[in-house]
């Protein structure tokens, strides 16, 4: 089976890492949303947390980063009188610095990815959603923000107004990754936050229209739980983009392409509401605690 995961963040991984344990050919779209540029190289999140998860070298605990990095190059900016606000590990700096010098040299986002993996040793193909530039700023009390000085630097506790996707009408998913949806037998939208993560590949030219056109069968599990987020700045971000911020709100963006959602069973007061929208909802638990919740959830949605 040919599976195209739509992903990025943490809660993404955790999906990921039951998906890689399955017998599937995977394909990781990741987020472009969230790259930026500090310390003088280009950062790509959640391109780097999929790499990491899919070559068992992801800190699951604290949610982004290597497993036992340090912060040696950080601690000496510190020294020096840098801001370090954005925590970058020396091994995860290393994949960053290397990237940004072969993207110099002329090589594009997704063929830097595919080599990166290849030396990492990941178990799954992982394809950012665009070779051209995305970024996703976030208008709030303390102004125009990206969405990593948003969130990472001022911590989410700004009022937010609304979200602009920055370049995403210019943009257009990349060959690759059109090959890989109109290829796909099984489409997962994974448990990202819907406006950061998977809204930035939306707001691209043509990408909404592979999903509605696919043969694929499109399932998402939903973020939310309880009728608010699981983690994470969700909540007032699909607020300020006229969204309820609950199972239901995230359907309703996804509606168009999306066949099945899975939600929370807290959430089933909800499921008339969606199945309205014409998607099909199934109820269980969805939250991912330990890797037997990873792999239980990744089966099922396979199977919904």
């Amino acid at each position: 089976m040919k599976v195209v995961a739509l992903a990025g963040g943490t809660g993404s991984a955790k999906l990921l890492r039951g998906l890689c344990e399955l017998d599937i050919e995977l394909t990781v779209v990741a987020n472009v949303g969230d790259n930026f540029w500090t310390y003088g190289a280009y950062v790509c999140p959640d391109v780097d947390i999929a790499m990491y998860t899919l070559a068992g070298m992801a800190d699951s605990k604290r949610g982004w980063g290597i497993r036992r990095d340090t912060f040696h190059a950080l601690d000496g900016l510190t020294q020096l009188g840098e801001d370090t606000w954005f925590r970058l590990g020396d091994r995860d700096l290393a994949t960053c610095i290397l990237r940004t010098e072969m993207m110099r040299s002329g090589a594009s986002l997704t063929e830097v990815t595919e080599r990166l993996c290849g030396r990492l040793g990941a178990t799954a193909k992982v394809l950012p959603a665009s070779d051209d530039p995305i970024e996703t700023h976030v208008f709030t009390s303390k102004g125009d923000l990206h969405l990593q000085e948003f969130w990472v630097r001022e911590g989410g506790r700004a009022q937010v107004t609304g979200v602009e996707y920055r370049g995403a009408g210019r943009a257009a998913p990349s060959k690759e990754v059109t090959r890989a949806i109109g290829r796909a037998d099984r489409i997962i939208v994974c448990p990202a936050n819907p406006v950061s993560s998977i809204g930035p590949m939306l707001a691209m030219r043509g990408f909404r229209g592979l999903l509605e056109a696919t043969k694929a069968h499109v399932v998402a599990l939903s973020p939310m739980i309880g009728g608010a987020p699981y983690s994470g700045p969700a909540g007032k971000l699909t607020r300020a983009v006229g969204l309820d911020s609950n199972s239901a709100g995230v359907a309703k963006l996804y509606r168009g392409f999306l066949d099945t959602i899975m939600i929370s069973e807290k959430d089933e007061s909800e499921l008339t509401l969606i199945e309205g929208m014409g998607i099909r909802c199934l109820t269980g638990e969805t939250r991912i605690k330990v890797q037997a919740d990873a792999l239980r959830l990744a089966k099922e949605l396979l199977e919904a």
